[in-house]
C-alpha cells in the first residue's frame, strides 16, 4: 500500500528558519552589488521582511521566542544596509554634482571647476 497523504507544511520554527536564511543571502547579495556600484531591488528583502513578520506573530509564542536574538541580529543588517544604502546614495548625488559642474564649465569653456566640498551647496 502507498500513503497518498499530501505532504506536511513546514512547522512554523521551520518556515522562520528558511526565511531568515533567504533574507541574510538577499541582504548580503545587496551589499556586495552596491559595493560593486549597481543598483539593487530591494523589494525581495522587503517581502521577505513582511513574511518573517507574519510568520513570527502567528507563531506560538515558545516558537516566536526561540527567534528573538536572531530577529536583533536581522535588525542590526537591515540597519547596516540603511547605511550602506545611504553612502551610496550620498556618493551618487556627490558625482552627479560634479558632473553638473563640469558640464557647466565645457559649455562655456571656463577652467575645470573646483572639487566639491561638504559645505558647498546647491542653494546658491
Amino acid at each position: 500500500m502507498s500513503d497518498n497523504a499530501p505532504p506536511q507544511e513546514p512547522s512554523a520554527e521551520q518556515t522562520i528558519r528558511d526565511e531568515l536564511e533567504k533574507i541574510v543571502g538577499l541582504i548580503n547579495a545587496s551589499r556586495h552589488l552596491m559595493a560593486e556600484g549597481r543598483s539593487v531591488d530591494l523589494n525581495a528583502v522587503e517581502d521577505r521582511v513582511r513574511i518573517i513578520t507574519e510568520s513570527v506573530t502567528a507563531a506560538p509564542t515558545q516558537v516566536a521566542s526561540l527567534f528573538k536574538d536572531h530577529l536583533e541580529a536581522l535588525l542590526d543588517t537591515l540597519n547596516s544596509l540603511q547605511d550602506d544604502l545611504e553612502h551610496h546614495h550620498q556618493a551618487l548625488e556627490d558625482n552627479l554634482r560634479i558632473l553638473k559642474r563640469r558640464t557647466a564649465s565645457n559649455a562655456y569653456g571656463t577652467s575645470s571647476p573646483t572639487p566639491v566640498s561638504s559645505t558647498d551647496s546647491d542653494e546658491d
